[in-house]
């Protein structure tokens, strides 16, 4: 592990992979900073751009944009109290409220130094984890790879979305579009309706441009426009000093530890964890009641912990095939046009490709360190880009990123109808997350199920049987159950202390 380790140093190093690690960091903090474009449509559009470069560069520049992005969304967040990323909304309790006190630029670069720490310590764990879980993964079967598939569209729709049978409806949908096309078994034709395009089924890059970059110009298209009433506010000094910074160590670690192992749960994200960080650095804090007035130490607590789940969340996204929320996913799909099929065996196959791509995370995280000390006061004018011009530029970007693919026409098409089901899922507050995974899932799932079909029919038992003669499929299963069903009780109880609230007294 350690030579293969050193080798992808030795890769990740060399002048072209620096180039596109830095690019790959300036392009994630820029989008990741502008109020409307999240980490997981930075890099929806930007998948189609590497189409033309080798292997390791497209993954090096797709991970540098991953890290920026999830550090830009503080930047709006802190700076206007508008997130450029979900993820932002804890850093933004405290981070503004620093800024209204005229310590904005305190502010972000305690941002900067959390979100550096958090990056890399996850990046570490992933290095060191990841192989581990591979050797472990060799030795899944097909009906325990069934039931991880299945509990990961449970948990990432129900814990990562507010309605837990609003998230499992998204993943059944998801599901269902991924029935178009072949079936991966016996070759059967489903729903093509005679469109040799739909042959190989709805492409997953196609999907996501429509589903994240399509529905979201919809939205930018409510918007205000042309007209932007905001204003970059004075950032002064921006280092926050190695000794204030020191006083919170604790804060670092716990919350590291904490992001780490939340990116490792399907379907709990950088949000999330970002929540869990602050809260538990309350928990602890000897001045919790500084908490959402400009607390220094929330503002570390929830950046190092929605950074850290970078790492946490490419583990069984690489392992296992598993993408555990909405970015992972896309980052999924710029593996899969790149020829990369993650699994168990992606270690023992192409190590080569593999650890320069995780070694390249550890730079992407110090570039957007120096892309943010040194750059940032010129950056941060991105989040004044009115909605009028965001939203075509991401509809001419989505157009070329769905017709290179496969230089279809109709592949346009796709794009615009998923667009368009994605915005009215949007309104209604259906998660988008379960749908893109349904779609990248879904063959995996059919072709374990079919292999478990015959392997049962093999045996003369019944598939249910097969399911129960092994520990590891029923206690998959009963995560699967318990997780749905934790989620409904969730949702149960905080509807009834919603209308507790509301109810008038007497």
């Amino acid at each position: 592990m350690i030579e293969s380790i050193l080798d992808g140093f030795l890769v990740a190093l060399q002048p072209w992979n620096i180039v596109f690690a830095f690019i790959g960091a300036l392009l994630g903090v820029i989008l990741g900073g502008m109020p409307g474009i999240s980490a997981t449509l930075g890099i929806a559009l930007l998948v189609p751009v590497t189409f033309d470069m080798s292997t390791v560069g497209a993954l090096i520049f797709l991970g540098g944009v991953y890290c920026g992005a999830i550090y830009g969304g503080s930047i709006s967040g802190i700076l206007i109290n508008v997130p450029g990323t979900p993820a932002a909304v804890a850093s933004m309790l405290d981070g503004y409220e620093m800024t209204r006190q005229g310590r904005g630029g305190h502010a972000l670069g305690t941002a900067v130094a959390a979100s550096l720490v958090g990056g890399q310590i996850g990046v570490i764990v992933l290095l060191f984890l990841a192989p581990i879980v591979a050797m472990v993964a060799l030795e899944i079967r097909s009906a325990e790879f069934f039931w991880i598939v299945v509990f990961a569209m449970t948990t990432v729709g129900a814990i990562g979305s507010d309605s837990a049978l609003k998230g499992l409806m998204s993943g059944m949908i998801g599901l269902a579009v991924a029935t178009v096309g072949m079936h991966p078994m016996t070759g059967t034709l489903r729903f093509t309706f005679g469109e040799p395009a739909l042959y190989e089924g709805i492409p997953v890059i196609v999907g996501l441009v429509g589903l994240f970059s399509i529905s979201q110009v919809l939205v930018l298209c409510e918007g205000q426009g042309m007209n932007t009433q905001l204003k970059v506010p004075k950032l002064g000094s921006m280092w926050p000093g190695f000794r204030e910074l020191n006083r919170y160590r604790g804060t670092f670690f716990r919350s590291s530890v904490l992001g780490t192992l939340v990116g490792l749960i399907p379907g709990a994200g950088a949000d999330i964890a970002a929540f869990i960080g602050r809260s538990e650095a309350r928990r602890r804090s000897r001045e919790p009641e500084q908490y959402g007035k400009g607390s220094m130490e929330a503002v570390i607590a929830s950046e190092v912990a929605n950074n850290a789940v970078v790492g946490g969340s490419l583990i069984p996204m690489l392992t296992l095939g598993i993408p555990g929320n909405a970015v992972t996913a896309a980052l999924l799909g710029g593996l899969l046009i790149h020829g990369l099929i993650p699994g168990a065996r992606l270690f023992e196959d192409q190590g080569d490709i593999l650890y320069p791509f995780m070694v390249s995370l550890l730079l992407a995280n110090l570039f957007f360190a120096v892309i943010a000390f040194s750059l940032l006061r010129y950056i941060a004018k991105v989040i004044l880009v009115p909605q009028g011009i965001i939203a075509p530029m991401v509809m001419a970007l989505a157009v070329i990123g769905a017709f290179s693919y496969r230089n279809m026409v109709f592949d346009i098409y796709i794009m615009l109808a998923l667009g368009l089901v994605g915005y009215l899922m949007r309104k209604a507050a259906f998660p988008l997350a379960p749908i893109i995974l349904g779609i990248i899932l879904g063959p995996l799932a059919e072709e374990n199920l079919d292999r478990v079909f015959s392997l049962a029919s093999a045996q003369d038992i019944s598939v249910i049987q097969y399911f129960f003669s092994r520990w590891i499929t029923i206690a998959l299963m009963a995560l699967t159950v318990a997780t749905i069903v934790l989620s409904i009780v969730r949702e149960v109880r905080f509807r009834r202390l919603g209308q507790a609230e509301t109810a008038p007294d007497g």
